[in-house]
């Protein structure tokens, strides 16, 4: 498994192997919401309850969980799952949740879950600049809640033939010029027009800005969310990886390992790797068992299907 694997990765770093064309990336602060309350004894419970709803939005990639009948009990719950208060602005806390506890949870209803890495999608903007600026200021807003990065594209260079017209084919090609995962182009009209391509195949809706990034949030949950006591797959993420040696060296690592059965490269990022790794195997196994290698600096804090790593040679 080792040579196959340093070939593999021989052949990615040379670029004869494409293991997706773009930016995925860790997305941070997926189980912290901020909302409105104190932080006082009284206020804890309510302020718990609607970070509760933000989160579990972001992490099944629906908006619809949020009033999910059958996920009342667990909301119902909500601050048995917090790990911290902080208090922010007056009338303003922010609720974090602890990742394991609150997978473990959602494990039990059966909800499929949406991982930390989800793809960059690159805006394009297209109306009058007054309007542009309102739609950049609620669909970052929107990003934010849905936990999906936004680029935005430059408004002073004239897109490419075929993309003001939501040509599928033409807005491929400006995702892979950008290095993004996914292009939304957004007519600016009375009427807001929304058109994509990306990990979700192609689409379109109609509304405010908001309402249409929540639409195409929907999608790419459901096309990306996975079942959350599957623990058979689980991401994980290595940073520090600077050169070829390093790059086959945690590979062969990660696939020398008890259970581990295959590792899949998703991305390359600069020195940041995204792998998928399967096999009869959990995330604590794991952490424990990359500590006693020897070369991975565990970070702390990640879910029941996520490791973040920091490779030193």
């Amino acid at each position: 498994m080792r040579d196959r694997l340093a070939a593999i990765c021989l052949l990615i770093c040379l670029g004869l192997v494409p293991w997706g064309g773009g930016r995925a990336v860790p997305v941070e602060g997926l189980y912290e919401a901020t909302v409105a309350g104190d932080s006082t004894e009284a206020g804890r419970a309510p302020a718990a309850l609607e970070a509760l709803r933000v989160v579990i939005v972001r992490l099944t990639g629906k908006a619809a969980s949020a009033t999910d009948q059958h996920l009342q009990g667990l909301l119902g719950d909500a601050p048995k799952y917090v790990q911290t208060y902080r208090s922010l602005a007056p009338g303003q806390i922010a609720v974090a949740f602890d990742p394991a506890l609150l997978e473990a949870a959602l494990a039990k209803t059966g909800r499929r879950l949406w991982g930390r890495e989800r793809p960059q999608i690159l805006v394009i903007l297209d109306g009058p600049a007054a309007a542009q600026a309102v739609a950049r200021h609620d669909l970052q807003a929107a990003g934010q809640f849905r936990g999906l990065p936004l680029a935005f594209a430059d408004t002073r260079v004239e897109p490419p033939a075929g993309v003001r017209e939501g040509n599928p084919d033409a807005l491929r090609a400006v995702a892979k010029t950008f290095a993004a995962d996914g292009v939304l182009l957004l007519h600016l009209s009375a009427l807001p027009a929304g058109v994509w391509t990306g990990p979700a195949g192609d689409g379109e809706a109609f509304g405010t800005p908001g309402e249409i990034l929540d639409v195409l949030a929907d999608r790419l949950g459901g096309a990306l969310a996975v079942n959350a006591s599957d623990t058979g797959r689980l991401l994980v993420v290595v940073r520090g990886v600077n050169d070829l040696p390093a790059f086959v060296a945690v590979l062969s690592q990660l696939g020398g390992l008890p259970a581990v059965q295959s590792v899949t490269v998703d991305s390359v990022n600069a020195s940041t790797l995204s792998l998928r790794v399967a096999g009869g195997v959990d995330a604590a196994v794991l952490r424990k068992s990359l500590r006693d290698v020897g070369h991975f600096e565990v970070i702390e804090g990640g879910g029941v299907r996520e490791v973040d790593l920091v490779y030193h040679p």
